[in-house]
């Protein structure tokens, strides 16, 4: 993460540099940047609607604010547009660190998405991303966008978060995986206190960065709408746990 957590650098493509990227369906790349310093970095390239890339930037910016890891974010000029640039941090997914695409249906990848759930349970961040995710209104949180090194994890892919996610299922991925656990229960109240507690100058702040390269993007406005009820947007997700408060 770099030192100024509301840095949004525009960088460069170095001509000839992408490749395509991930097993995902966004036809990211990797790719490589020069930054406004001249310093080149490997990165990941998204295109996308105007939303969608300030979605990410916003996103990006919002999330390490609230102490959470994510890669480096980078308006990227794309002739008369911008894409999304994220930093290569280097190291893959949860379901690529667990092969779990190599493992055919039945009880073997059934036990072995029981791990990658515990595992996810056991990182330190996961009930502050729990409450930035239901801040953000991502609907989308799942093992292909939790990047681990097996020590340090980081959270990717916001794309179709915030309004661009209204049209999704209303569910907390992430909150869906934890009840899975044994450590659901500590879990959900450490993640209603990160939802008490979490910074909102911090959403202006990222919000005024987002726009002041996009324009009005109505980022910022819709995560000060939730986080005024965000505690009990959290309780919701655990229905079977009791006197969260």
């Amino acid at each position: 993460m770099s030192k100024n957590k509301m840095n949004l650098e525009i960088a460069d493509i170095v001509k000839g540099s992408e490749t395509p990227a991930g097993d995902g369906v966004t036809g990211a790349q990797r790719c490589v940047l020069i930054t406004p310093g001249g310093l080149r970095r490997a990165a990941i390239l998204k295109r996308g609607s105007v939303g969608e890339i300030a979605a990410e930037c916003f996103c990006a910016l919002l999330l390490r604010a609230w102490g959470l890891n994510t890669p480096d974010p980078y308006l990227v000029r794309l002739n008369s547009e911008f894409g999304f640039g994220s930093a290569d941090v280097g190291y893959p997914n949860l379901k690529q660190s667990l092969g779990l695409d190599g493992i055919p249906e039945g009880p073997a990848r059934n036990a072995a998405q029981q791990v990658a759930y515990q595992l996810t349970a056991s990182f330190k961040s996961t009930a502050a991303a729990i409450a930035a995710d239901e801040a953000i209104g991502n609907r989308d949180r799942n093992l292909g966008n939790i990047l681990w090194d097996g020590k340090n994890e980081a959270w990717i892919d916001h794309a179709m978060c915030l309004e661009a996610g209204a049209s999704m299922e209303d569910i907390n991925k992430l909150a869906l995986i934890v009840v899975q656990t044994d450590k659901a229960d500590a879990i959900a109240r450490s993640a209603v206190a990160q939802a008490l507690t979490m910074d909102q100058s911090a959403i202006t702040e990222s919000g005024t960065t987002v726009d002041s390269h996009l324009g009005e993007t109505r980022c910022a406005k819709f995560v000060a709408q939730r986080i005024i009820n965000l505690a009990n947007l959290v309780i919701a997700r655990f229905p079977s746990t009791h006197s969260l408060l």
